[in-house]
């Protein structure tokens, strides 16, 4: 222990959870060179927020013997309120790993996720959607800082996250349902994006250029004081596009601010505005080449906490706008056509959390409700009087139609801790105002084989509604179905896991059967594709994750993850999209490594197999071909860098070897992809 000049301020190098352990009991702030880390998905605390975009919650037991370096932290607090839930998996993406990774976005940054699915249209964080554990895109729900920022109109859109890549600290994914905490319905699981708080002040900016016209500039400053923490940060990035009518344009601005007392409390809020125009060759449909796409993002929270004693309370608003400009025909329409869509959604909500500390474990009990609506040209009912699309001009920029709906939920928590068991067991009701109210219900079970070992289990069901698309979608050759219910499934799942030092390892199997499951399905009589509830999806698959990450050795890290899926639809239901399209193997290796001083190298590389296939179209011809089965695809990033404590110089390549693949039919992703750049900090 070493006294700063402040008294209130005290450093550790080193911090675990033995019993000796006192800074649980000293009240005050305290810097933290070393922590034991674990994941805050995983972890609920009242007091998340002193230490939130810092660093993780401690686990309870997990690290006692291993504690991990991390950047030196402050945080503030009494006792951490937990809620740990040690039998689920859990991927994580570190801030090291970030750094490291040949992306430059967060979009591609997530297909280094260990177990997720990312299926890109446009390159470069134009559009993607993201699944895990073989759920389609609108199942798997996206978190900005525990803020629910998924989209209600499509999963499509659940990914425009207003962030340049240095503002993100790491990157959390819970496989599997249960997270009622965050006030959300997690069908197949959830992705977590941390943002960084500033520990200093400073300021950066940044360069990089690369093929096809790729130009990217960034700039983020920040200040840190005793009790205040503020960060601001503007990115820009464009391309020509790899191929005809791929170009975009991108522009991201994202501030947050953070104010904490030891007696007062957490106080924190964050705003960000995302501009997004490109070219959506074949992204809806092949049959025009000319789609183009222009949307916009705002979205802003604010967050309250404290801790009195055994005693934690939370509290967040928030608030998500989203609009999009859908073009079949960018230039030159034909006659027939009767204009752009039109699409405004707005997402408000709140969640308020008590928790409490005993000597067993923590109980939790917890609140939240969500208001979501929608104005359109196409989804949605009829309204009396139509609207004029803002900063629209034109005879048919209106929107005619609307929806709203209201979500509410409740949920109990508890905790225990038995010497070496670890029990969780949850209720959640959740409503809806058209759809009524349900119990949902779950419990997880862990067992500490060893100080290194653990082996788990869980049971959970959740559900989804439907989105705005699902039920009123009606272009080309879709159709909705306002008729559509929620679809709900039940998992359960067995885990095991290592971790000592620098190895940490994990294998897991789970089974889920879904029923309403909602989908599209080709009609042959009409060559449609309708939105049903399909009668039930079963899906099944195993897990296995590996790594070394050894502090002062050549290699830095080497990672191994493989994943195992296989869905079974209803009888009949082969016709269905995104259901069986699943990754059916998924296998991934990282290496980073140094080179020279302070030169390294990183390398990531995946093998996919995607159940499935699609019907390859003619442009020429304006014909469809047979069914083909999706072609496995064999990825090869690489990035080397060179980095100090002013500077970093890098160049990255995607696709290294140049590899014609495919995430969705009929839109080849680009090839090889080189850019270079700089970094410079002040």
């Amino acid at each position: 222990m070493k006294n700063k000049a402040t008294k209130s301020i005290i450093c550790f190098c080193r911090w675990t959870r033995k019993n000796y352990a006192v800074f649980n009991s000293l009240g005050k702030q305290i810097k933290i060179g070393v922590l034991a880390t674990s994941l805050s998905l995983v972890t609920l605390s009242a007091q998340q927020a002193s230490a939130e975009a810092n660093t993780a919650q401690a686990s309870e037991r997990e690290h006692e013997d291993n504690p991990v370096p991390i950047d030196e932290v402050t945080v503030t607090g009494d006792k951490a309120l937990a809620i740990a839930e040690p039998a689920r998996v859990v991927a994580l993406i570190s801030r090291d790993d970030i750094k490291r990774a040949a992306v430059q976005n967060i979009q591609d940054l997530l297909r280094y996720l260990d177990g997720a699915d990312v299926r890109t249209r446009g390159s470069n964080n134009v559009q993607a959607d993201i699944s895990l554990r073989g759920g389609t895109f609108d199942q798997t729900v996206v978190l900005l800082n525990g803020v629910n920022i998924t989209d209600p109109q499509t999963g499509h859109y659940s990914l425009d996250i207003p962030l340049n890549l240095e503002d993100v600290q790491r990157v959390e994914a819970l496989q599997g349902p249960g997270a009622w905490r965050f006030g959300a319905a997690t069908y197949s699981g959830a992705v977590n994006i941390v943002t960084s708080a500033p520990d200093r002040s400073a300021a950066s900016a940044g360069l990089t250029q690369g093929m096809y016209g790729y130009r990217a500039y960034s700039a983020s400053g920040s200040f840190a004081a005793r009790s205040l923490r503020a960060a601001i940060s503007a990115s820009k990035s464009r391309s020509d596009g790899y191929a005809t009518n791929t170009d975009f344009d991108v522009d991201n601005v994202y501030a947050q601010v953070r104010y904490a007392t030891r007696k007062s409390g957490v106080l924190s809020a964050q705003v960000g505005y995302q501009s997004k125009d490109f070219g959506a060759n074949s992204f809806y449909t092949p049959e025009y080449l000319q789609q183009h796409d222009r949307t916009r993002t705002l979205l802003s929270s604010v967050r309250y906490s404290v801790e009195k004693g055994r005693w934690g309370l939370s509290a967040s608003l928030y608030h998500r706008q989203h609009y999009d400009r859908y073009e079949l025909f960018h230039a030159n329409p034909p006659e027939w056509y009767a204009g752009h869509n039109y699409h405004r959604t707005d997402v408000a909500g709140g969640l308020a959390q008590l928790t409490r500390l005993d000597k067993l474990g923590t109980s939790a009990a917890g609140f939240s409700y969500r208001y979501e609506h929608i104005y359109s040209s196409a989804l949605g009912e009829p309204m009396q009087e139509p609207i004029a699309v803002r900063g629209e001009d034109g005879s048919n920029a209106f929107y005619t139609r609307e929806k709203r709906r209201d979500h509410f939920s409740a949920f109990l928590q508890r905790t225990l801790h038995v010497q070496k068991l670890h029990i969780t067991l949850g209720v959640m009701a959740a409503g809806n105002n058209e759809f009524g109210f349900r119990a949902y219900a779950g419990g997880n079970v862990a067992y500490d084989l060893s100080a290194a070992w653990q082996l788990g289990a869980s049971a959970n069901n959740d559900y989804r509604l439907p989105t705005f698309t699902d039920l009123y979608y009606k272009v080309g050759s879709y159709r909705g179905n306002p008729s559509l219910k929620p679809e709900e499934a039940v998992t359960g799942e067995l885990t095991l896991r290592y971790r000592r030092s620098s190895w940490r390892a994990s294998a897991s199997a789970f089974y889920r059967y879904g029923y309403r499951i909602i989908n599209w399905r080709l009609n042959p009589s009409d060559n449609l594709w309708y939105s049903q509830n399909i009668t039930n999806v079963a899906t099944s698959g195993v897990n296995f994750y590996a790594e070394h990450a050894p502090l002062r050795r050549f290699f830095k890290k080497i990672a191994i993850g493989y994943s195992y899926l296989y869905a079974m639809p209803g009888d009949g239901e082969e016709t269905a999209s995104y259901v069986v399209e699943q990754l059916s193997h998924r296998l991934a290796v990282t290496l980073q490594h140094g080179v020279w001083s302070k030169l390294y190298a990183s390398w990531h590389l995946q093998y996919r197999q995607r159940a499935g296939s699609y019907k390859p179209f003619n442009a020429d011809a304006k014909t469809y071909a047979e069914v083909t089965p999706f072609e496995p695809s064999y990825l090869c990033d690489l990035k080397i860098c060179w980095e100090d404590e002013r500077c970093s110089i890098f160049a990255e390549a995607t696709n290294l070897l140049n590899l014609t693949y495919l995430d969705f039919g009929n839109i080849p992703q680009p090839g090889r992809w080189v850019k270079a750049g700089i970094v410079v900090k002040f």
